[in-house]
């Protein structure tokens, strides 16, 4: 059928060239741009065959490559588009599209070339700005801190940024800040996304609140690492100032994972209510570990350390508590995500402790259940001590797909 349309149209164009011209010079000529076709001999089972194929049909196979997680299959149709038709009008979404396959491939390297080649070459394109952002969240997802943050604040300088796009190039921007250990940089930024909020809160409604979310969870996480790093020293008085200073610290931190469950973000509130019990296990660990006077010597020692077990039992159970009220909260919610497994063992761990007996166990959703579907993925970072991953999301990502 295809080669009968093109068979069509080329007659016709040839019988217009010899007819006269219109007998009214001021009839329209109409003219119309087709897509080029492309002829390859290939060699198949049978001998040479004649392949016929242009830049649409390309596009729609590669899509539906891509669509069906077909990842090498969409970057092969991809890439035959912009080899044979580089000038095709296939061609800026084509560039993108194989960058989103080369991304879900993981394929970082590649995906970053190609996303680039868009913010490049279509410079002046709303597409670069979708563009900008993928590379953004490439380059964090190699771990590429600093280029990541220079991309996202590159972003920032854009003046077709709607509210959402301003929250979630901010908050990408504080990520990177604050995985280069830039604490107190990261800080404002995240303070920023919460202010902005504040401003546009009566004139523009976010499409999502998964950013906010994600800044108020990691100013939490900031005063988290605080709370860690401050030590316990001797003398008395010195021990005193401390244990005072990270007790502050603890509620601090406490309040703002708190802030966090309060957005209602399934994903984010999980995490945030797993943080809350660490906060106490840890405390209760900088406790137990902290130095004994030097004059607590022989039986007075172990007198000295059981006393220290029985007033610091309490931080184990606030602890229990929180991972208890965790899972509670993540089986209502039907969240599926490493944060309920962390709960679990740490709630069985602590039961274990204390009392096996104390509480019964929460029962979790069967895992598989759905999380709900309400904003784009942040890049996950690879693993660090002491600070377990961000939490996933149900789904894909928003995509900014160009289909």
């Amino acid at each position: 059928m295809r080669r009968l349309v093109l068979l069509a149209g080329v007659f016709c164009a040839c019988a217009a060239r010899q007819a006269a011209p219109p007998a009214n010079p001021a009839t329209p000529v109409v003219h119309y741009d087709m897509e080029p076709i492309k002829i390859e001999a290939v060699p198949g089972p049978t001998g040479v065959q004649i392949e016929a194929f242009d830049a649409e049909e390309l596009f729609e196979r590669a899509g539906a490559a891509l669509s069906a997680q077909k990842y090498d299959d969409a970057i092969r149709f991809y890439d035959k588009l912009l080899t044979s038709f580089p000038a095709s009008s296939y061609a800026r979404a084509g560039l993108y599209n194989r960058g989103l396959a080369q991304r879900d491939k993981k394929d970082w390297p590649a995906a970053i070339a190609s996303f680039k080649a868009v913010a490049e070459t279509y410079a002046d394109h709303a597409d670069s700005k979708d563009a900008l952002f993928q590379l953004g969240a490439c380059h964090a997802e190699q771990g590429n801190w600093p280029t990541s943050g220079e991309v996202f604040i590159r972003l920032l300088e854009r003046k077709d940024l709607n509210a959402d796009d301003r929250v979630e190039a901010m908050a990408r921007r504080g990520f990177a800040e604050f995985n280069l250990k830039d604490l107190e940089t990261a800080e404002k930024t995240f303070r920023t996304v919460l202010e902005f909020r504040k401003k546009i809160e009566g004139e523009e409604r976010l499409a999502t609140d998964f950013y906010l979310a994600f800044s108020q969870y990691h100013l939490a996480q900031i005063t988290h690492e605080r709370f860690r790093v401050q030590a316990i020293r001797l003398p008395e008085s010195q021990m005193e100032r401390d244990l005072e200073v990270k007790a502050g610290l603890l509620l601090q931190a406490q309040r703002s994972y708190i802030d966090t469950i309060k957005f209602g973000n399934a994903g984010w509130a999980s995490a945030a209510g797993f943080q809350v019990g660490s906060l106490y296990e840890e405390l209760y660990d900088a406790f137990v570990k902290a130095p004994v006077p030097a004059e607590v010597t022989g039986e007075a020692r172990q007198v000295y350390q059981d006393e220290l077990h029985k007033k610091i039992k309490v931080l184990l159970e606030k602890s229990v508590r929180w991972y208890r009220e965790n899972l509670l909260m993540i089986e209502r919610l039907g969240v599926n995500s490493d944060w309920a497994e962390k709960s679990k063992i740490a709630y069985a761990k602590l039961l274990k402790l204390l009392d096996p007996n104390a509480m019964p166990e929460p029962q979790l959703a069967p895992r598989g259940t759905p999380t709900p579907a309400d904003a784009p993925k942040p890049p996950t970072p690879p693993d660090a001590p002491g600070r377990p991953n961000p939490p996933p999301t149900q789904g894909d990502d928003v995509k900014r797909q160009i289909l």
